[in-house]
């Protein structure tokens, strides 16, 4: 067995490839059933995405998660995983773009089909996406990115 670090739903995430096999047992970086959450202070968007290519790179047949079923085709799973987090990303930075300032009034309109239950959750993985966009000078926040932080577009 061998560790594969793969960073961003948590911090020190990892997952355990079955030397010879093409298994890999993903833990929650990637699950069938749902997508990770990336929650700051611990998970990173940044590190996350850069998790799915070291992945993705690795070529394995078979992917069993930590919970829900096995991803039997992993390259166009994980491929999918991107480019949901890229169209996140894409609402988020229109939402700052015409004048959304918060994370709440972010979630309201993006997941405004989401149960409110889980606009918690959805506020932290906004979090996660607007510390990348900080972080590549796309979006500016008066202080470190926060959940009750102020985000407006980068000029």
């Amino acid at each position: 067995i061998r560790t594969v670090l793969t960073p961003g739903h948590t911090a020190n995430h990892a997952a355990f490839a079955l030397e010879g096999t093409g298994i890999l047992f993903s833990a929650d970086h990637v699950m069938a059933w749902a997508t990770s959450i990336v929650a700051p202070p611990d998970g990173a968007m940044a590190d996350y995405m850069a998790s799915l290519d070291r992945l993705i790179d690795r070529g394995d047949r078979l992917l069993l998660p930590g919970h829900g079923g096995p991803v039997t085709a992993p390259r166009a799973f994980m491929r999918g995983l991107k480019t949901h987090r890229k169209m996140r990303e894409r609402a988020i930075l229109q939402r700052v773009r015409e004048g959304d300032r918060t994370i709440p009034d972010m979630v309201k309109a993006i997941y405004r089909d989401t149960d409110p239950r889980l606009h918690g959750a959805a506020g932290l993985s906004v979090l996660a996406h607007l510390e990348d966009l900080v972080a590549r000078d796309l979006v500016v926040t008066d202080a470190a990115p926060a959940i009750d932080g102020v985000f407006t577009p980068a000029r």
